[in-house]
């Protein structure tokens, strides 16, 4: 414990933060640089501004950077350890009476405060600049006919007609049965002029029409009751199931109530309870990874190739990414348990560390 509190500790973890954000911002950059070239050519059949493409790349870059957290802090300890290792400290630190595990303690404390920062802080921040981005790219390319979105107040839609547009509001809905309750449909002309408001008890939505039951209709000049009533629209249950925000758009805190009210509507959550429980392994991941750094450059092996090591520390770091893409993918088809599916690259990274510490501080 005392080490924890130590001006050696405080030494390392400023040195290991020195080369995190060195990597973080290296990684920023290249980042940067490449998604302003995917954006140019994505575009090149548009009329789009340079500063339009600049925003665009500025919404998306912390949702990259979230994903990429876990290798930006493999870099950075690999860094901070092989400057360890190559001036000789890490063999001063040892004979101090210091073992590698109270070392490693002292910076998984900081790992653990970068990962609740990026919780807490920074993912409300990119939630909603990533959602911004998503209507912006929906406006410049897409260009649907509608819209749609879901709040804790329920479903809302924007629907544009030839001669007219529709917001439409149902309080709760169930997909399965294609029911929408408390089904509300505000109507203007496309100069913004109010036409009318249609308040249904309930409605069920079939092709190309709203069936409502309960309805009241209201103009600027009278309002009318009706026990049944059909209305047109363009709107599809297909489109209402693909067009659920993507989990990105969702910060940590909001996920649960968000989660909650997609199965409640019978929608599938799947890709949320996934982002939400990789989120928090995300922490052990970076941990894990921060070990599995010090087995290669802080091990008692003679003559060591510090060029061979960094070669073999980008490898795993892609096999690791492509072995994190598969178990997402069981995990959203339901093939293993969400839960699982988070952890299992975390705990595998972990267990690896380990054995590799130990295999190579034997020799």
């Amino acid at each position: 414990m005392w080490y924890l509190i130590s001006t050696l500790n405080r030494y390392m973890c400023r040195t290991f933060l020195f080369w995190f954000f060195i990597v973080f911002l290296t990684v920023t950059l290249i980042i940067s640089f490449f998604e302003m070239v995917d954006l140019t050519k994505r575009t090149m059949q548009h009329d789009i501004p340079f500063s339009m493409l600049f925003q665009m790349a500025f919404l998306k870059l912390p949702k990259l950077l979230d994903s990429l957290l876990p290798s930006i802090t493999f870099f950075a300890a690999l860094g901070c350890f092989l400057r360890l290792a190559q001036s000789q400290n890490f063999v001063v630190i040892s004979s101090f009476g210091i073992s590698k595990s109270q070392f490693l303690s002292g910076l998984s404390v900081v790992i653990v405060l970068l990962g609740a920062l990026n919780i807490i802080v920074i993912d409300p921040i990119r939630a909603v600049l990533f959602e911004r981005m998503v209507v912006l790219e929906e406006k410049l390319f897409q260009k649907k006919s509608y819209s749609i979105s879901f709040t804790d107040t329920g479903l809302w839609l924007k629907e544009n007609l030839p001669t007219s547009q529709n917001i439409i509001h149902a309080k709760n809905f169930n997909v399965s049965q294609k029911q929408f309750n408390d089904l509300i449909i505000f109507q203007f002309h496309k100069n913004g002029e109010f036409l009318r408001r249609v308040d249904a008890k309930s409605a069920i939505l079939t092709p190309n029409l709203w069936h409502m039951n309960d309805v009241t209709i209201i103009t600027n000049h009278k309002q009318e009751n009706f026990d049944n009533h059909a209305e047109p629209t363009t709107i599809t249950m297909e489109q209402i199931q693909q067009s659920t925000a993507p989990p990105e758009t969702i910060s940590f805190f909001q996920m649960p109530i968000f989660i909650k009210m997609l199965e409640e509507a019978g929608l599938n959550a799947n890709a949320y309870k996934m982002l939400w429980h990789q989120q928090i392994a995300k922490i052990a991941m970076m941990m894990s990874l921060v070990l599995l750094a010090s087995s290669f450059c802080l091990v008692s092996t003679r003559n060591k190739s510090f060029g061979i090591i960094f070669g073999v520390s980008i490898i795993f770091s892609f096999i690791m990414h492509f072995f994190q893409q598969i178990i997402y993918a069981f995990g959203i088809a339901n093939k293993i348990p969400i839960i699982a599916a988070a952890w299992i690259p975390s705990v595998i990274t972990f267990i690896s560390a380990y054995w590799l510490n130990i295999v190579l501080d034997d020799r």
